[in-house]
């Protein structure tokens, strides 16, 4: 089966965006489907990208290794969602390393395939928004690290994490490492939100139950 075929909510990516849909298929169709039985490391910070990789279904970890060896989640990545593109676009090394976690599904479309894709002006289009998007997300954070108080910074970045996929598979020392507090707090944060109804925890994972409420209840702290 085709990757068109197969994954259809991909020809509505932002990636694809506005392009025809018989160019947003053969981009796909070209694409090298994976999925990963493993947690993968398809890009790596510091080297060329082996092309555009696109998470079919699934999550993918995106992190910064500082030069003192301290590594820095930035973001996750959700279904539908590009990779490296703006990279490969620039011939440049990967500015971040991108991890698909198991049971991730991923399409690649490799270098060697791009340049037919490159001469769409929508494509182009598509990329330089992302980029912009990314550099609005990366404000937004530094944001909230300056000015948030930690209880604050706990719940906003709970529901970023959400916005790929609600069940966010990460543990509380994770959180508490990108907020920058202690996993007591963490702990005493999220008991405060599972109270309220927001969400629900188990094991290596936390379900948004109302982002919308998570949201207002953030936007009300400020």
């Amino acid at each position: 089966m085709k990757n068109s075929e197969k994954f259809p909510d991909l020809l509505n990516c932002a990636l694809l965006d506005d392009m025809p849909v018989a160019e947003k298929a053969a981009f796909l169709d070209q694409c090298i489907a994976k999925q990963h039985t493993k947690a993968t490391e398809i890009l790596t910070q510091g080297e060329l990208p082996s092309g555009i990789y696109i998470i079919a279904a699934g999550t993918a970890e995106i992190s910064f290794i500082t030069p003192n060896g301290n590594r820095a989640i930035i973001t996750h990545l959700g279904t539908g969602e590009a990779m490296g593109e703006a990279e490969v676009i620039g011939q440049l090394p990967c500015v971040a390393t991108a991890v698909a976690p198991v049971g991730t599904t991923t399409l690649l479309c490799p270098n060697s395939r791009i340049r037919t894709v490159m001469q769409s002006e929508f494509f182009i289009r598509n990329v330089a928004r992302t980029y912009v998007g990314r550099m609005l997300r990366d404000n937004q954070f530094k944001a909230i690290d300056q000015f948030q108080p930690v209880e604050q910074r706990i719940s906003s970045y709970l529901w970023h994490l959400s916005t790929a996929d609600p069940v966010v598979r990460v543990s509380q020392s994770y959180l508490a490492n990108v907020a920058g507090c202690s996993r007591q707090t963490v702990n005493r944060v999220l008991g405060r939100l599972r109270d309220d109804g927001l969400i629900a925890i188990r094991k290596e994972e936390i379900e948004v139950l109302n982002a919308e409420l998570l949201s207002a209840q953030i936007a009300n702290s400020a």
